[in-house]
């Protein structure tokens, strides 16, 4: 681990958060400056299964997990707290997909919590940062007799044609269907997701390390 990440572990007490306290203190905003969501491209698939197969078995087993520190800002706007990852990205991302899904899963449409997935936002371009609201706001019908759940989110009248040239939201659909392939035998999901609190990360906020931007 270089110096600055141990200088920063030694000097700032680690806040552990499941990602639902994480984005139920904090919007978590994806920076322009950051990469494409790539958990999801068919070239990452050993390591997208790989992650899946470790969460599918903390769940499973009911032995909890963490999957290590996240970094990054927190920046003020509208009266708001805004998170923005400098590492973590990718697992941030992911665990926002893998609850979403456990929540349209079980075919709850409550609009509380609605707008807290929306408070997950991608900025690296609009038409990511459009589809998540959208994902995030919209009722999706998912059926266990599926094959995928990706036709079914082309299919809505929400979603738009163009949206198939952003690498991020074919990432996403990827990951969802893999996702889907993994979870869906899984019965309250969200809730062991939400309540167990068997999968966590450690957060530092860089702020007050003179990093720059």
């Amino acid at each position: 681990m270089s110096d600055w990440r141990l200088k920063l572990i030694n000097q700032e007490e680690k806040k552990q958060l499941t990602f639902w306290e994480f984005i139920n203190n904090y919007k978590i905003e994806i920076p322009i400056i950051q990469r494409d969501y790539a958990q999801g491209r068919e070239e990452n698939k050993s390591i997208r299964l790989t992650f899946l197969d470790t969460i599918y078995d903390c769940i499973t087993s009911n032995k909890p997990i963490n999957l290590d520190f996240i970094y990054g800002n927190i920046v003020k706007r509208d009266n708001e707290d805004i998170f923005q990852p400098l590492d973590g990205q990718q697992r941030l991302t992911t665990m926002f997909l893998l609850h979403l899904y456990a929540y349209k899963k079980e075919g709850q449409n409550d609009n509380h919590i609605n707008k807290t997935f929306a408070k997950f936002i991608y900025q690296t371009r609009i038409s990511a940062r459009e589809f998540c609201e959208e994902l995030s706001l919209n009722h999706l019908h998912i059926d266990n007799n599926m094959d995928e759940i990706s036709s079914t989110i082309k299919n809505s009248e929400w979603y738009y044609l163009s949206w198939k040239n952003d690498p991020t939201i074919r990432a996403m659909l990827v990951m969802l269907d893999a996702i889907h392939s993994k979870f869906k035998n899984i019965e309250n999901l969200f809730d062991k997701l939400v309540n167990n609190k068997l999968i966590s990360f450690y957060v530092l906020i860089l702020d007050d390390f003179g990093l720059s931007d």
